[in-house]
């Protein structure tokens, strides 16, 4: 692993419920090393955003969950953090394809109009600082079928395939490791500007102007941003709107 600290320690499993569940539980009775990563070949009661399911076909995807310790961040920063792992994630999902990658807010990752990967970030708070947190990230990678009940799944072999057939899973994982490492460095040295302007600017759909839906309501606005406690910012004609989780 050519990193400093993060994926250094790597735990592989075969089958769990949950990443995160087992970072969490690892928390629960001890202080594993900063940047351990646990990574899964099957999940089978994965989590992302609201609670929702994440559905992967075992072996074909990546799953997997990082410990870290941010407790340089003060809790209102919290999505500091968050802004930090979606564009470490959007700049592997890049690399790996040659193609611009989106983040729809606030954490999933998105190749044109589909999802191509999602991330799941649960933190402890002790004081006003962050103690603990547990970076969970899926990719769909070498799964080229879906269940029909998802809504716009895409993966990295329908969109780029490999000559072998298959992507290499530990490779990706060194790779994406680097790239989180590279930004929570950068959040470590408390350059928000540097990740807010990042991750405003890879938006999905970006000042562009489409219908949203509150409750019953549809109404037409354009994205211009996130507030710095993590609240999506559209504006529709001339009221400005935010937006909750």
């Amino acid at each position: 692993m050519q990193t400093l600290f993060i994926g250094k320690n790597l735990i592989t499993l075969d089958s769990v419920d949950s990443t995160n569940n087992f970072a969490k539980d690892m928390l629960s009775n001890t202080r594993p090393v900063e940047g351990t990563a646990i990574m899964a070949k099957e999940q089978y009661a994965g989590r992302g955003q609201m609670g929702n399911a994440w559905e992967t076909e075992s072996g074909k995807n990546l799953t997997c969950s990082f410990i870290l310790y941010p407790e340089f961040l003060e809790a209102d920063k919290q999505f500091f953090l968050n802004m930090a792992v979606a564009l470490a994630v959007k700049d592997f999902c890049e690399h790996v394809l040659h193609d611009e990658i989106k983040i729809k807010w606030p954490n999933d990752i998105y190749y044109h109009d589909k999802k191509l990967g999602g991330i799941l970030i649960e933190n402890s708070i002790s004081g006003n600082k962050i103690s603990s947190s547990v970076i969970g990230i899926g990719i769909n990678v070498n799964q080229t079928a879906f269940d029909a009940s998802l809504l716009n799944p895409v993966s990295l072999s329908n969109i780029r395939p490999t000559a072998s057939g298959q992507y290499d899973m530990q490779n990706l994982m060194e790779e994406l490791c680097s790239y989180l490492e590279k930004y929570y460095l950068q959040l470590r040295q408390l350059h928000f500007n540097f990740l807010d302007k990042g991750y405003t600017e890879a938006l999905y759909r970006y000042q562009q102007t489409h219908e949203f839906k509150k409750g019953e309501q549809v109404f037409r606005g354009e994205i211009n941003g996130v507030t710095k406690d993590g609240k999506l910012i559209i504006h529709s004609g001339p009221k400005e709107l935010r937006f909750g989780f």
